[in-house]
């Protein structure tokens, strides 16, 4: 299989260290499980406190850790088309407004493509 690389790879690769910095993890560890596959059933299970470094201790905070991670939830998606572009994550931990325009956009392309 042939695979492109371009900005989405980009994002895809931004989502995992975002991961990497929310759960203090490695991308890929000795149980042969990537960093993604552990965390994408936690991010559908709407668990997202599962995903975060025990070693913070409760230390952050909460909105701008759900911000983050439903930042990386989405530079994730395993394709490319629906992952945002690399300017629409980086507005997620500052701009409500935006995540949430960013949010129907990509909603919008879902059902598009139903």
């Amino acid at each position: 299989m042939r695979r492109v690389v371009d900005e989405k790879t980009d994002v895809f690769a931004f989502g995992v260290f975002l991961l990497e910095l929310l759960s203090g993890k490695k991308p890929v560890d000795g149980s042969h499980q990537s960093l993604q596959s552990w965390a994408k059933p936690i991010f559908s299970r709407a668990e997202i406190e599962k995903v975060v470094d025990p070693r913070l201790g409760g230390f952050y905070d909460v909105k701008q850790l759900n911000r983050l991670a439903f930042a990386a939830s989405l530079c994730i998606r395993g394709s490319s088309i629906w992952r945002p572009t690399m300017s629409e994550v980086l507005l997620f931990p500052f701009n409500y407004y935006n995540y949430c325009i960013i949010s129907l956009r990509i909603f919008l392309i879902y059902i598009y493509f139903l």
